[in-house]
């Protein structure tokens, strides 16, 4: 992914590419960066999560940090920016979402895939879908040659 910057390009390019006017950042902690401020602290409890098309998937960003985040399952729909079902459609055979951090949104214990860059480190943080895990909560690691799912988040939103 050429590292946090690298897939925050790739969010970016194709939240552009879909028309979408805001800033989107890859949800992924490394050694300098902590998922929990991805978002500006007065915008944290200000906006609901919601995915492309509109649907409520959590109440706000820092309810992603707390003990009592909801499941990960079908019933929170996520997709690709191309519209198509991430719990479904093959092109993600793994059902599983890189993060690399801690429950409460700080950078995990580096376990980053050396910080999202090299695919020969060993293992980095990630949450399996099925099962119904809890998006940092129940999060595990994995094999950092697995292809899983890098979730993008609108960070910014365009001027009105």
């Amino acid at each position: 992914m050429s590292g946090v910057p690298g897939a925050d390009l790739l969010c970016f390019r194709q939240a552009q590419e879909a028309g979408l006017q805001g800033t989107f950042r890859a949800f992924l902690s490394s050694s300098n960066q902590n998922l929990a401020s991805l978002v500006k602290r007065s915008d944290s409890t200000a906006y609901p999560i919601l995915n492309l098309r509109g649907q409520y998937l959590f109440p706000n960003w820092l309810s992603l940090f707390s003990e009592s985040t909801p499941p990960m399952t079908p019933r929170l729909p996520l997709f690709s920016f191309d519209g198509r079902d991430v719990w479904t459609d093959p092109n993600w055979p793994y059902k599983a979402v890189w993060h690399g951090s801690s429950p409460i949104g700080v950078s995990g214990r580096g376990l980053q895939c050396g910080d999202w860059r090299q695919s020969d480190h060993v293992t980095g943080l990630a949450t399996r879908l099925q099962g119904g895990g809890r998006l940092l909560r129940d999060g595990g690691e994995e094999r950092c040659r697995t292809p899983l799912i890098v979730l993008c988040v609108e960070n910014s939103y365009p001027s009105q």
